[in-house]
Formats: structure tokens, sequence, C-alpha cells
């Protein structure tokens, strides 16, 4: 049943996806801007531009790259030429072709009337370049985005993504195994500045990807103890802390902490909501102990650090002195950073629970429905 769940909801996500992206696209449609060379010959203003579907290139892989004058019927010889031959290297026709991983400029250059014309193309090796891949890199669908580092992963772009209108309450969780999502989380709750705030983590299954997420929310202080249907906003943009994230893979049974696979890593920015997910499966969906959360988090003020970490300690968290002493479930606080190794503590030790006992209420209301109908109507409906 899981496996049927999983590839309708793949299906889904791909006819989706091909709705609303082009399969070939230029450079404009990224919106990117390499740079143009632009003459004016006798009154007339001639563009000489390079245009490609992609500004990545996989390893190994190549792309065509097309040059041409604007407002010329016969186009001029165009050549061709890579900044870096070690990264990637450039035929007589513009055919790119990926050597190693890093960035590089295409530069082409034509000759109209005498007069030189050179445009330059801004172009990354990554390690399997994809259209999909590429179109979400500069341009996000239901707010989820690509990068190509750490071998590919998604993520949430939190500064456009409409779930912030949706904040979260702790019934959202409880609804998720119904959604192919399976995932461990915790709460950290603490008063600030009068707002009641919460700081929750999570790391699982979410459909056909997994990963994990960090997220902060507050509302305005009630001292009304929070229940399933509290609703927390998204964080004001003031109380963002500057987040860095890094998730692990236990890839095989029996791999110690220290061998686990770095899967992703975020880079250091402000967020509200901090995201990665890679495409497959995990081995064990519940608990999701196989996969481990490092971040920091540098908050607005020492007071509001320090209360985050109370709220780890409460969760079980052990207190260390420094980052360099932190093991598995620790953290350590320095300033207005706070810095934790998640991995085996959780609030959902299996979602099992939640789905046998709401599904027990179901059953039950189905059973008081066919008991209504009465057993002539019910054998009636099971034959017919």
């Amino acid at each position: 049943m899981k496996k049927i769940v999983k590839k309708s909801a793949f299906l889904f996500f791909v006819t989706m996806l091909l709705s609303v992206c082009v399969v070939f696209c230029s450079a404009a449609d990224f919106d990117m801007d390499p740079t143009a060379s632009v003459i004016t010959i006798e009154e007339t203003t001639y563009n000489f531009t390079i245009t490609a579907r992609t500004m990545n290139v996989g390893v190994g892989q190549t792309t065509q790259l097309s040059a041409e004058v604007e407002g010329l019927e016969k186009q001029p010889a165009v050549s061709w030429k890579s900044s870096d031959e070690t990264v990637a290297t450039v035929n007589a026709k513009g055919l790119v072709k990926g050597v190693k991983l890093g960035t590089f400029m295409i530069t082409a250059t034509a000759t109209v009337n005498g007069q030189e014309l050179t445009a330059y193309f801004p172009m990354k090796v990554v390690e399997n370049e994809h259209i999909l891949g590429s179109f979400m890199e500069e341009n996000h669908i239901l707010s989820y985005q690509y990068c190509y580092d750490y071998g590919g992963y998604y993520y949430a772009n939190d500064k456009k993504s409409w779930q912030k209108l949706f904040g979260f309450a702790r019934v959202y969780d409880y609804v998720a195994p119904y959604t192919a999502m399976e995932y461990d989380y915790i709460r950290t709750f603490f008063t600030y500045d009068e707002e009641d705030f919460m700081v929750q983590l999570w790391k699982g299954q979410y459909g056909i990807v997994y990963g994990g997420e960090v997220g902060i929310y507050n509302r305005d202080e009630d001292g009304q103890k929070s229940d399933p249907f509290t609703f927390y906003a998204a964080a004001s943009e003031k109380y963002w802390p500057v987040m860095d994230m890094a998730i692990y893979h236990q890839k095989k049974e029996g791999d110690k902490p220290q061998d686990y696979e770095l899967l992703l890593k975020r880079p250091v920015d402000e967020y509200w909501w901090c995201t990665g997910f890679k495409l497959g499966s995990l081995r064990q969906y519940e608990p999701a102990d196989e996969l481990r959360i490092e971040a920091t988090l540098t908050f607005k003020d020492e007071e509001m650090a320090s209360l985050f970490a109370d709220g780890l300690r409460d969760c079980g968290f052990t207190k260390c002195a420094s980052k360099s002493d932190m093991g598995i479930d620790s953290y350590c606080l320095n300033g207005k950073d706070v810095s934790f190794s998640w991995q085996g503590i959780s609030e959902a030790e299996s979602t099992m629970g939640i789905k046998f006992g709401i599904g027990a209420i179901i059953l039950i209301k189905l059973v008081e429905f066919f008991l209504k109908l009465g057993w002539y109507r019910l054998v009636f409906m099971i034959i017919f």
C-alpha cells in the first residue's frame, strides 16, 4: 500500500511540474542576464547575444549554445572560448562539455562590418544537470527550488513561500501521516518580548523525498497553554535567526555517527523556515534516527538564545561547553549562538499510533453509519 501511495504521489508531482515547466528554456526564461554586446552602424543597432537551454552542464554531459546578431539576415561566423578548459570545453559550433565541477565563462566573438562583437555567458558544471533541476534552480514551483550542490537537493524558498501564510499548529503533524509523510519532530516553547515562540525541528520521509526542517513561529502572549489547535504564525522578520543547517544520513546500518554521509548543507542566511530534501527513501521511516541535523542559530540577542537553549534542554538535549564537545543529541550556548546536533530524540516516537487512533475513530463511525442503514441495505450495497 505504501508503494502505491508513493508512486501515485510521484506521478502527481511529475504531472504538476510538467504542466508548469517549459521543456526548452532560453537564458531569459531563467531570469538571468548574460552580458550582450551592442553596436550601432548607420543608425541601426545590433545586439549580439548568447542563448541556451540552461546555464548548467553536467560532468561528462554536453549542452548547446547559440549566438546571434539580432537584425542581420545573414549571421556572421562565431568563435567560442571557455575561460577554464579544465572545468569545461567548448567546440567551434558552441557545444559545451562539462569536465569537472566548477564555474566558468563562455565567450562568443563575431565581426560585423569590421567591428568586433563579444558576448559572455556564465555557466556552472554540476554533477548531473537535468531540465527540471535547472528550471527550479531559478524558478520556484509551489515555493520549492532546486540546488545542484551536494549532488542536488530541493528546498523551500522561505522568503517567497505560500506556506508562510499557514503558520503552524500541532494538528498539522497529526494529519501528516495520512499524506505519506512520516517524520520525527521536537518542539521548544518560550516567551520573549511579550510573544510566545515555538521552534520546531523535523526530519524523516516526506512522500518521495527525505530530509529535514527547522522553523520558528510566534503569536501574541496570552498565558494559555498551547494545544494541538493553537495557531502560531511564521515568525516576524525581526525575529528571524541567522541559520545554517546540515543534514547527515546513515547510509548503512551500523555506521557510526562520524561515518554518516553529508546529504546537504544550507547556506548561512536569515530564515524563518530552513529546509532541505533529497529524492529517495529512508531504510526505515519510523523513527527517522538514521538522519541527523546539525545547525547553528544566531538569535536577536543573548536572552532569546538562552531561552531556546533551555527549550532544547527540556526536550532532553545534553548541554556541552563548546561546539567541538558536542555529541549526538546535544547543544551548546555561546552568546547569541545556539548550536545543536539532533538525531535520536523525538516527540513522535511512532506515527502509527496516530494512524491507528484516528483510523479506529473512522472505523467506529463507519460501523455506526452502516448500522443506521440497516442490514438489508448493507447486503444490497455489497452485492451491487
